[in-house]
């Protein structure tokens, strides 16, 4: 999924789950695309058929992106919890990073056991790339509105 559609989607449930204060907009964003720091490389190195067919697959991500990274970090998000006076924070972070994870197993292509397994995951939400362009775009127009109605009342 799209960047915009992670930060939107998981500022819909943590407003949902704890309700969100003006600071946590921030956590929420940065917890929301940590995991696609990983894409930056292959972006790079395949910029030409990125920008031409404005999608990347599974092979883009590495094993921080699958069920090894969750492990990981649930890990330190977990010794966080133990440290940290400021358990909300830890909190929404840890559930925007496993949310990230949700969406991109349920609507995209994903190695869930990568580095271990190569195999390719896929739920077929969409047979094209032209649908899931349309599928990705309505979602975020949808979570889009949903935050723009959520924020007029404040």
């Amino acid at each position: 999924m799209n960047i915009l559609f992670h930060i939107l989607f998981n500022y819909s449930i943590i407003s949902l789950v704890f309700g969100v204060r003006e600071n946590d907009i921030w956590v929420i964003a940065i917890f929301s695309i940590l995991l696609d720091i990983d894409h930056i490389p292959y972006i790079i190195k395949n910029s030409k058929s990125v920008i031409r067919y404005l999608h990347f697959g599974s092979e883009s991500r590495m094993s921080s992106h699958e069920i090894v990274g969750l492990a990981l970090f649930s890990m330190l998000f977990a010794a966080a919890l133990l440290i940290l006076k400021d358990r909300r924070i830890v909190q929404i972070a840890l559930l925007c990073m496993i949310l990230h994870y949700v969406v991109d197993f349920l609507i995209g292509k994903t190695r869930p056991l990568f580095p271990y397994a190569k195999t390719e995951v896929f739920l077929h939400f969409y047979s094209s790339r032209r649908q899931r362009f349309v599928l990705e775009g309505l979602m975020t127009i949808i979570f889009g509105g949903i935050f723009f109605l959520s924020n007029i009342q404040r």
